[in-house]
């Protein structure tokens, strides 16, 4: 049995259908016990809980020998996955697989990578054993900019003119589920990126092709972007994170190209090309 946490969220909630198409038994940790209603399955289990409630998560991890380890971005993140990794290592877990981050580092100027590093290094002074997954930035954040583009045809962010290796959320998911499911990928660290690096320039330049109508990339600095975000309501631990995002990826780090989903799918990434034309309407 494998436990998957976070698995409402969208890469939890993919892990979690290709493990069933696998053939694989699974047991979604969920708050809302009707989160996977549409789901009729019997190799599926739902576990109500929060990673608060500890005792809900004794009993989730029942007979449970592999956990996939993801949640929300939260300033309380860390003390949330502790719960999960000291209930999972007290109760017999084997094997925690973790979505963690392409820059995950104590040392980074950026909230959200410290804490995927403070929760890997738990990890690794842990009974169990453990394998990371790091994916570069997503290519589902550009879904953010959907009603912008279809609005106005513009769409403004703090990347600057750098290249970066986005990758597609459906292939992490994947390459999850398989890490799962093989259970033999024990102390490995997989970074997954695109199969290319483009600006955003480059990404307004092929949705103009796609859409059949001008799209303009707009860039911002990260302080103008972050005020922006605060006037919008959003928590100022995300809006930093989001706005200084690039700092995470020091010197040529924002580009770099992995073969990890390659190998471990005996296929190419998904380009940015292939996710635009999917997800089109998004922007429309």
């Amino acid at each position: 049995m494998i436990l998957v946490t976070g698995a409402t969220g969208q890469i939890g909630r993919l892990v979690v259908k290709n493990l069933l198409k696998m053939d694989v038994s699974v047991r979604a940790f969920v708050r809302n016990e009707e989160a996977f209603h549409d789901f009729e399955d019997s190799l599926l289990e739902v576990a109500v809980g929060t990673f608060e409630d500890t005792k809900s998560i004794e009993k989730a991890v029942e007979g449970v020998e592999q956990l996939f380890l993801v949640g929300r971005d939260h300033p309380d993140q860390v003390m949330q996955h502790e719960n999960v990794i000291e209930v999972a290592e007290r109760c017999g877990v084997k094997h925690i697989v973790k979505l963690s981050a392409f820059g995950a580092t104590q040392e980074s100027s950026i909230d959200l990578m410290r804490w995927h590093a403070e929760t890997e290094e738990r990890l690794k002074n842990s009974k169990m054993n453990w394998t990371f997954i790091r994916p570069h930035l997503y290519m589902h954040n550009l879904l953010r900019f959907g009603d912008r583009v279809a609005e106005s045809g513009i769409f403004s962010a703090p990347m600057g003119s750098d290249k970066f290796a986005l990758v597609d959320v459906r292939d992490i998911a994947e390459v999850s589920a398989k890490v799962l499911k093989d259970g033999d990928h024990v102390s490995n660290i997989y970074t997954l990126t695109g199969p290319t690096a483009v600006t955003y320039e480059e990404i307004a330049e092929q949705l103009s092709e796609i859409l059949g109508q001008p799209v303009k990339y707009n860039a911002v600095p990260p302080k103008e972007f972050y005020e922006e975000l605060l006037e919008k309501g959003t928590p100022s631990w995300r809006a930093k994170d989001l706005a200084y995002i690039t700092e995470a990826y020091p010197d040529d780090r924002k580009s770099l190209i992995t073969n990890d989903i390659n190998t471990l799918l005996n296929r190419p990434a998904r380009n940015i090309t292939a996710f635009l034309r999917d997800y089109q309407a998004d922007f429309r």
